[in-house]
């Protein structure tokens, strides 16, 4: 029997040829040996004097910085993806003055329908090693090597490797690890959603995490160390002022027999052990005291774990 369709039906047609022919036209295109996905690539240079700022503001990517002996900045750029999100892809790399600046830009981002790739952006920058940073990513790994100066960056979904930096570091990651290692100076450093690890640092160090553990190894310098979520396990070679804190976890520190300290730790769901000569009270869950007649406080308290304060050989 020959009956015409009803509006609805030849909607309900229509629709589900669009889908089909959109799925088709947006998935990524391969080559013909069935390489990678379609790229985009930007190189460029600049003559710099150091002591000058690289500025990078990034949709999505990830961000490789590296301090060399050369008075140039070179930025390199690469983009995959499907065709039609990177002829949506606006990349600027510029200059003024003695500052750099890169950003990449989605157009139209928030009508990226029908399952339609995202791109997978990185940045690779080479530049003298005394140059400012100002990094800034939505979606990518941020890593720093070998840079000195004012240094900052955040990234949204990424961790952060950090190695041989010198100056004022401040840097954040909202979904990621830390790693910082082999440098020093002045160091505040946050992450919503990792672990944190740090060796072989100078300098004052104020690292925050609200959900991981953190570990700092062989470092020198004031140190304030907060979790929500994990242990606490810190070797440092002096006393400079000690503040660790977790709402759940143990407490470790290992401090040279030699130091000078006043301690005020507590626990409320464990115990707290010191191998260090001190006078003062040590009670349940408490210690107050001094270690070698007192000097820069040490303060240590967990909401769910153990405090062990041990003393090695210097």
């Amino acid at each position: 029997m020959n009956r015409s369709l009803t509006l609805g039906a030849k909607l309900a047609i229509f629709g589900a040829t669009m889908v089909a022919l959109s799925l088709r036209n947006h998935s990524p295109r391969h080559d013909d040996s069935g390489g990678s996905p379609n790229e985009k690539r930007i190189d460029k240079s600049f003559p710099v004097k150091p002591g000058g700022k690289l500025v990078i503001n990034a949709d999505e990517g990830s961000i490789s910085v590296t301090g060399s002996d050369r008075n140039e900045v070179t930025v390199h750029v690469w983009a995959r993806g499907a065709q039609s999100r990177l002829d949506k892809l606006d990349v600027s790399i510029d200059q003024t003055g003695n500052t750099v600046r890169a950003e990449t830009k989605h157009r139209h981002r928030f009508m990226n329908f029908f399952g339609e790739d995202d791109v997978e952006v990185e940045f690779e920058v080479e530049l003298p090693q005394n140059f400012d940073l100002d990094l800034n990513t939505s979606g990518g790994d941020i890593t720093i090597l070998h840079v000195g100066g004012a240094i900052k960056g955040e990234t949204s979904g990424g961790d952060l490797d950090l190695s041989e930096l010198s100056g004022t570091v401040r840097m954040s990651t909202s979904g990621g690890n830390v790693t910082v290692k082999d440098s020093k100076g002045d160091f505040t450093i946050g992450t919503s959603g990792g672990n944190m690890h740090a060796e072989s640092i100078i300098g004052s160090m104020d690292f925050e995490t609200s959900g991981g553990s953190i570990e700092v190894r062989e470092s020198d310098g004031k140190l304030r160390a907060s979790t929500s979520g994990g242990d606490v396990n810190v070797a440092l070679k002096d006393n400079k002022g000690i503040d660790l804190e977790t709402s759940g976890g143990n407490l470790v520190v290992r401090l040279p027999k030699t130091i000078s300290a006043e301690i005020s730790a507590e626990t409320t769901g464990g115990d707290v052990n010191c191998d260090f000569q001190f006078s003062g009270k040590l009670r349940e869950g408490s210690l107050k005291g001094k270690i070698n007649g007192g000097g820069n406080l040490i303060k240590l308290e967990t909401s769910g774990g153990d405090i062990v304060i041990s003393s090695v050989e210097p």
